[in-house]
């Protein structure tokens, strides 16, 4: 039992509620204080840096500036903002005539701005003096034009300024003695005063530009170019509205559109009286198809045959409308809800539009041995809807699985018809049927088309998971392709009459399976995504596992995730030497050449694995060389032979599974990020060769092997 002590003392008393709340209030406010001085110590050193960079900026500029002989002015500086250690400067040159008291000097100022951390603007200014008779210094030349416009957004019949200055190479005004001619794109919306500027030691001049008061608004483009094209060009834009709106001008493209799901734009701009493109408008357009309704909707996404459309200080806008299966004339309105704005229409005709090409379909696409599937043959147009009127002749193939059926008829003739069907009947023979249709009478012949029946002895009983490749980089970039395939007890192809889903489980939980939820659709016994690993800390095996209903056990692959890695280049395929014979250089079939990529970071190699994958084997290895490509020179890996030269054997697993190991090298270099060329020399010529190579590459502790395969180029086709 636990005994309470009561013979406390009547002066041994606790702190009460109110002074504990009060002791915590003060402290809080002492390190608020503490906290706040902090801040403001922290945003005094910053501020005090932002300083002392805005005045070397300054002062950087008015040496630059001193050295040059600019008219009185006011010169921003065409770097604004200058970006230095996260923060933006402006900086400003004003010229002025020194006047009190008159001298023979100009007086220079050098304005830098902006903002401290507290977001209040600020600036600091450097003055100097400069003599009047300067001269340019011969380091200064024209190298640049500066086009300017003002105003850049001006109304039909409106001018606007243009302004054209020469600019030497630090972007400060040059006097210059040359042509500039300016061009207008488009040359319809307006005029120049002068399209040629003819400078005589002037470093600006001035022209006008003024808009058609008829005609089209819209966007002008004038660009400056000197005659000689010794000057950087330069652009400008000038966008010319409207004046009052007074018209919905409804504009459709293309107007003539396939069915089934092609699409066509519609643009409703807003004009005035002249058909220039108006001043913003607030308002509501409501467009409709008046006729023709089954041959398509309107929206983006398809929401029906009418919507409306909110203009808010716009004059152009942009919609969808979207084909159905029915061909015809589908008529847009588009009209202003409030009744102000007159209205226009537009007209779309849908048309199911020529023969293109062939469809074949297989129901059932899974059969058992001896059982039937129909083959429906269908001639379609370009967005894939069945079209009548083709004559002609349509071949099926079978592309493999001989052994496993045979079709009713292997051609049908079209005569007008959209459809043809025949029968494929499959034998006692398990396996995968690939069927190809193919236009065989057309002079320009339709597009043919693929399909593929399995016959199985029995349903779906495992599933199997492959990765090519198996090992990628963690970068996000880098996939592994993954197919997934159903196979009866007997290890033949085989599908369900169903949708089925498959899920997948990676372990370690690293990267992403696309695609998922992925669904195997009802005949199929194939299907592929892709896996991605976005973890550039993760360097390791994922044991990816995909499990499917109606299967009670699931089946697993590795794909192995790195940071760096050996692979093929983009053409790796074998290329052979050269050496000389008397005055030409000749091809040599003993060197054989073929190029690698190091990917992610530095790699060592400690160790070159070298096999046959066919034929006998009779060639001796002499030289083995790794060098920069397109740097024979800059050799990173060599191994030679002065003697005993190896036999390179055949691989052949899991019978033979050998290979030349190469464990000790000449000269043994680090292999960077980049391109490399491997050299291997023989004693005679190579040719019906497929290489395999693996390269024992180290880095921060780990080894991997990087397999690949190359060709030589009698094998390539």
């Amino acid at each position: 039992m636990i005994k309470l002590n009561k013979n406390l003392s009547r002066n041994q008393k606790g702190f009460s509620l109110i002074e504990l709340m009060i002791a915590v209030a003060i402290l809080g406010a002492a390190a608020l204080g503490i906290f706040q001085s902090y801040q403001v110590g922290f945003w005094g050193m910053s501020d005090a840096r932002a300083r002392t960079i805005a005045t070397n900026i300054a002062q950087e500029k008015l040496e630059e500036v001193k050295g040059k002989s600019l008219a009185v002015g006011y010169y921003p500086d065409p770097e604004n903002p200058i970006s230095v250690s996260g923060k933006d400067f402006n900086v400003v040159v004003e010229v002025e005539e020194a006047e009190d008291p008159p001298t023979t000097l100009k007086k220079i100022i050098t304005t830098v701005s902006w903002q401290k951390r507290n977001g209040e603007p600020t600036n600091i200014e450097v003055q100097g003096l400069q003599s009047k008779a300067l001269a340019p210094p011969n380091t200064d030349i024209p190298t640049a034009i500066l086009l300017s416009a003002n105003p850049t957004d001006i109304e039909v019949g409106d001018p606007s300024l243009i302004k054209v200055t020469i600019l030497d190479q630090d972007n400060y005004p040059i006097s210059f003695t040359g042509q500039i001619n300016l061009t207008r794109d488009p040359e319809t919306l307006g005029t120049l005063d002068d399209e040629f500027l003819t400078f005589n030691e002037e470093s600006f001049l001035f022209t006008n530009f003024t808009a058609n008061s008829e005609g089209n608004a819209g966007n002008v483009q004038l660009t400056a170019r000197d005659d000689l094209n010794e000057l950087i060009p330069d652009s400008e834009t000038i966008t010319i509205t409207g004046g009052e709106p007074e018209n919905i001008n409804l504009i459709v493209d293309p107007d003539s559109i396939l069915i089934n799901g092609e699409t066509s734009t519609l643009t409703i701009r807003i004009e005035d009286e002249n058909g220039f493109l108006a001043e913003n408008w607030t308002g509501t357009i409501v467009l409709a198809i008046t006729s023709g309704q089954d041959t398509g909707d309107l929206g983006d996404p398809p929401s029906g045959d009418m919507i409306t459309i909110e203009f808010n200080e716009e004059n152009e806008k942009t919609s969808m409308f979207t084909s159905s299966t029915q061909d015809g004339e589908a008529v847009i309105t588009a009209i202003d809800q409030a009744g102000v704005l007159n209205d226009d229409s537009a007209t779309i005709y849908v048309s199911t539009g020529p023969p293109y090409q062939i469809d074949i379909e297989a129901e059932p696409k899974n059969i058992m041995i001896e059982e039937e599937s129909i083959i429906t043959i269908t001639i379609q147009n370009e967005t894939g809807a069945p079209v009548f009127g083709f004559e002609g002749t349509v071949s099926l193939t079978l592309l493999s699985g001989l052994g496993s059926g045979s079709l009713t008829v292997d051609s049908l003739t079209f005569n007008g018809e959209s459809t043809l069907t025949t029968t494929f009947t499959a034998t006692t023979t398990p396996g995968m049927v690939e069927i190809e249709a193919m236009d065989t009478t057309s002079a320009e012949p339709l597009v043919s088309d693929t399909e593929t029946i399995t016959v199985a002895t029995g349903p779906p009983d495992t599933i199997e998971i492959t990765a090519a490749p198996d090992m990628i980089l963690n970068n996000g970039t880098e996939t592994s392709t993954l197919t997934i395939a159903l196979k009866d007890s007997g290890g033949n192809y085989s599908s369900f009459d169903e949708d089925k889903n498959l899920t997948f489980t990676l372990n370690p939980d690293e990267g992403t399976v696309n695609n998922i939820p992925l669904i195997l659709p009802a005949g199929h016994s194939q299907i592929s995504t892709t896996y991605v690993c976005n973890n550039e800390e993760f360097d390791g095996d994922v044991d990816i596992t995909v499990t499917c209903e109606g299967i009670a056990q699931g089946a697993s692959t590795i794909v192995q995730v790195v940071s760096r890695m050996i692979k093929p280049s983009e053409e790796p395929n074998i290329r052979y030497g050269v050496r000389r014979w008397w005055f030409w250089w000749i091809e040599d079939r003993s060197k054989v050449l073929f190029d690698i990529e190091v990917l992610g970071g530095t790699i060592d190699i400690s160790q070159i694995d070298l096999a046959w994958k066919e034929g006998t084997t009779s060639e001796l290895l002499t030289e083995v060389t790794i060098y920069d490509k397109d740097n024979s020179s800059n050799i990173r890996v060599r191994r030679t032979w002065s003697s005993g030269y190896p036999l390179v054997p055949i691989y052949s697993p899991p019978e033979n599974p050998d290979f030349l190991e190469i464990d000790s090298f000449n000269t043994s270099q680090s292999l960077e990020v980049g391109e490399y060329t491997v050299e291997l020399d023989y004693d005679r010529n190579v040719t019906n060769r497929t290489i395999l190579i693996q390269f024992h590459g180290t880095y921060e502790g780990k080894t991997n092997i990087y397999q690949m395969e190359f060709l030589s180029p009698d094998l390539i086709v």
